[in-house]
């Protein structure tokens, strides 16, 4: 008799890199508008290994309560990127900032979430900075809602969530 083992959690892996280049932006130019990108990196299986995002461009607006990312730009680099790499680099996400003390999804943004999903038919990962404490999730193309994730591993290489809540 086989029996089905239950399939392991897909893990976000975010690089320093990653961190501290949306942190130096955000420290430059973040103190009264919200600011984002897109995230690049692989899919390895149902993990997702994050090394690069995007910062503003010139055509994103952003304001104390809303930022709005076009695609132009921002599309152009994540195609660069993926036929560079030979078609392993992906856009697997994207992030925002909030400025509230601990960051939490708007309505607007799971919205625009679950758009994203089911128009790339893939999971992908969604990063909000806030003040004091960020949130991260994943969106599945079969859910509706997102799946908050938390911190398990820290190195100098980068951050390693899972499913902050185990399914039942």
């Amino acid at each position: 008799m086989v029996l089905d083992q239950p399939a392991t959690p897909p893990t976000i892996l975010l690089s320093v890199k990653l961190a501290e280049t949306v942190d130096a932006d955000l420290k430059l130019h973040g103190h009264d508008r919200e600011r984002g990108g897109i995230l690049l990196g692989l899919r390895r299986g149902p993990h997702l290994h994050i090394d690069e995002a995007t910062l503003p461009m010139r055509w994103d607006i952003g304001t104390m309560f809303a930022f709005q990312r076009s695609s132009r730009g921002h599309k152009e680099l994540a195609l660069r990127r993926w036929r560079q790499s030979h078609k392993t680099i992906d856009w697997v996400g994207e992030w925002h900032s909030h400025p509230e003390r601990f960051a939490s999804p708007s309505s607007i943004d799971i919205r625009s979430w679950r758009a994203i999903t089911r128009d790339r038919a893939a999971p992908m990962a969604f990063l909000i900075i806030g003040l004091e404490r960020n949130w991260i999730g994943l969106c599945t193309p079969d859910r509706d809602a997102p799946i908050r994730y938390k911190e398990v591993e820290r190195s100098k290489a980068g951050f390693a969530f899972q499913p902050a809540e185990a399914k039942p």
